[in-house]
């Protein structure tokens, strides 16, 4: 009575005990306090509530010295302090608060695990930029290496004659291994008369294919026009019968999407966005969590720079070129 207001006093005893045993509990004050007032019998739905206070008030009315001490047989007592708490309560709290923790930490678990994938997403996009800044080295095309056949074949060098008697004498110390052929080819014919012949072959190559002669007596040299060579023809018409070799499809990676998005759903995506059919197909492929999903996706090949770019994807999507694992071959 002293530490608690009287509300909560209230409170605690009408929920503890039933209204006979608080009804009895005034009259047994009155009867041994004996105090002014006379006893009151209480009517209505708050009949509890007021005989608390008439006992209240009593006990607050009379000296604490006077006021007597009241044993009972049978203690029911609620549950205030320590020593009459309810452990079940607690117990249940105390369960529902462990439960709250190994939540959170999942959820920091997870999102560490959020966090290193995030970074490896950024190291990838790193490095595919630099590898896109670095121009890729030019490939000599079909037509080209027929129209001048001497540009894609590599020059080689040949060694002089006055070096060639040098490594037949190392292959006689063991340094160098000539073929039986070629030894006996080197044997038989002499240095200078091989070099005489290359000279000749060489001056009815330069005289059959048009290039400078030698200088006649006059001392002037006859130039004649080089020959034209055809160039290769690569063809523009569109016939039913005869297919050229198609191209192969480009593939994409997307990733970051819903995780209930169908493969249909890229396609007609893409089809719309580009105003033409460019999808060849589309897989879904499995991830790691089940929060967003992944596919690969093959394009044709004239549509793959409209596709790469971003203002064609949603923002948060990332896409990139799809590198497949190579089958390893036989060893």
């Amino acid at each position: 009575m002293d530490c608690l207001p009287a509300d909560v006093i209230t409170k605690l005893c009408t929920e503890t005990y039933l209204e006979e045993e608080i009804e009895s509990a005034k009259r047994l004050l009155l009867d041994v306090c004996k105090p002014t007032e006379r006893y009151k019998k209480r009517q209505g739905p708050n009949k509890s509530a007021t005989n608390m206070a008439d006992i209240l008030r009593v006990l607050h009315s009379m000296d604490p010295s006077s006021v007597p001490t009241f044993v009972s047989a049978t203690l029911h007592l609620p549950a205030v302090d320590f020593e009459h708490a309810d452990i079940t309560v607690c117990l249940r709290e105390l369960q529902v608060m462990r439960q709250e923790m190994k939540s959170i930490r999942d959820i920091s678990v997870d999102a560490v695990k959020l966090h290193a994938e995030l970074a490896s997403l950024r190291r990838e996009i790193v490095e595919l930029r630099n590898q896109g800044a670095v121009p890729p080295p030019k490939k000599a095309t079909y037509a080209e290496a027929a129209s001048d056949p001497l540009k894609s074949v590599p020059q080689v060098t040949r060694v002089p004659s006055d070096a060639e008697p040098c490594a037949l004498d190392t292959h006689d110390k063991g340094s160098a291994t000539v073929p039986k052929s070629l030894r006996a080819d080197v044997s038989h014919k002499p240095v200078q008369r091989e070099s005489s012949g290359i000279s000749s072959r060489t001056s009815r190559r330069g005289s059959a294919s048009g290039g400078p002669e030698e200088p006649g007596s006059d001392g002037f040299r006859l130039v004649q026009k080089r020959k034209s060579r055809p160039r290769a023809v690569v063809g523009t018409a569109r016939s039913s019968a005869l297919s050229a070799v198609k191209v192969r499809p480009s593939e994409i990676f997307v990733t970051r999407l819903e995780p209930l998005t169908q493969p249909k759903d890229i396609e007609q995506y893409l089809n719309n966005t580009l105003s033409r059919k460019c999808v060849v197909s589309c897989v879904s492929l499995q991830t790691r969590y089940n929060s967003y999903s992944s596919f690969r996706v093959a394009v044709e090949s004239d549509a793959l720079p409209d596709v790469l770019a971003p203002s064609c994807w949603p923002s948060g999507v990332l896409v990139r070129r799809f590198h497949g694992i190579c089958p390893s071959g036989p060893s």
